[in-house]
């Protein structure tokens, strides 16, 4: 019954992503914003929603160890296994403003984050509250940057002008890409970031029931099954994403689910109920700065992730993924 359950939960994610991708890059080409600002907020949420149920149920149930977990192996699998998948698929062009603000910031937000965890041996009510703060700071940052953000250029079949040959709608195509109801789009945006929630929702408790019957420890459970699970909706969405030629969609993705994790999920689940430190998270934690470095570093150095970098990250989940299944059994 769990297998099944989680074959429903992934169906309901596919489905949901697809829905997502299209409404809201619709919706952005409505207002002139770009794809990033979505992916970064919009989508980012949609998708982070199931870190956030399982972050505030843990919270209320004073099981939160596992939403720390849950939201370090998250991080990883965001920026190595998603970037990874993603740029295999499609090689992603970074632009400097992100190259220069926004992996910077999420880098900063993973360093606070480690130095709150052990200089008191656990996330207290206290560094819960300042994560909160810098999530509402980040917003508002988002909503002050999409008012400067680049216009999206539409090509005469009504899509994003991917290969940038400024190619526009001639007005009676305009006139067809408007017909659609803005209401209609968001109704659809809305449906679909619920289906990522009862999908992901249903994801998360099959595979850990099914993890928990393998007689997997909670620790493990948190880095790696649980994590998985929980960031099956980015995965599905970045993969929707990459294949329909939307490779800021994928960043911002990945960076904003990273920034809402950590700032938001983790900030409202030590609120709730203060989480203890395991020692052990120390190479995890190590292994999620040194990944969005690399990321760093080749987006700084390229402005582009290849394939070959996309290659070189999956195997480094990959093998993260086998070494942490080894050393627990």
């Amino acid at each position: 019954m769990q297998y099944l359950l989680l074959i429903l939960g992934l169906v309901i994610i596919v489905k949901s992503a697809d829905v997502l991708i299209d409404s809201s890059s619709k919706i952005a080409k409505r207002y002139g914003v770009s794809s990033f600002i979505i992916g970064i907020t919009v989508v980012a949420f949609g998708t982070s929603a199931p870190e956030l149920a399982v972050g505030i149920i843990s919270g209320v149930t004073h099981t939160n160890q596992l939403t720390l977990g849950n939201i370090i192996g998250s991080s990883l699998s965001n920026t190595a296994l998603i970037v990874g998948i993603s740029a295999i698929i499609m090689p992603l062009q970074v632009k400097d403003t992100v190259v220069r603000r926004e992996i910077p910031m999420l880098l900063g937000i993973q360093l606070v984050l480690a130095v709150m965890l052990f200089i008191n041996g656990q996330l207290s009510r206290i560094d819960g509250t300042v994560l909160i703060l810098g999530f509402i700071g980040f917003m508002l940052y988002v909503i002050k940057d999409s008012k400067s953000s680049v216009k999206i250029q539409v090509d005469a079949q009504g899509d994003i002008d991917t290969d940038a040959d400024g190619n526009r709608v001639p007005p009676k195509a305009a006139g067809r890409v408007n017909e659609e109801s803005l209401l209609k789009l968001m109704c659809f945006s809305v449906l679909s970031l619920a289906g990522l929630f009862i999908g992901g929702k249903l994801a998360v408790e099959s595979s850990t029931n099914i993890a928990q019957s393998l007689g997997l420890s909670e620790t493990l459970i948190g880095l790696t099954v649980v994590a998985i699970a929980t960031t099956m909706p980015e995965l599905i969405t970045s993969i929707m994403a990459a294949t329909k030629k939307e490779p800021d969609i994928v960043l911002g993705n990945c960076i904003g689910s990273n920034i809402f994790n950590i700032l938001l999920v983790l900030g409202l689940s030590s609120v709730i109920s203060p989480i203890p430190t395991d020692w052990a998270l120390w190479l995890d934690i190590i292994v999620m700065v040194i990944l969005t470095i690399i990321v760093f570093a080749i987006s700084w150095a390229r402005k582009r992730i290849r394939r070959k970098t996309g290659i070189l990250l999956l195997f480094m989940y990959i093998s993260y993924l086998a070494y942490k299944v080894v050393t627990a059994l």
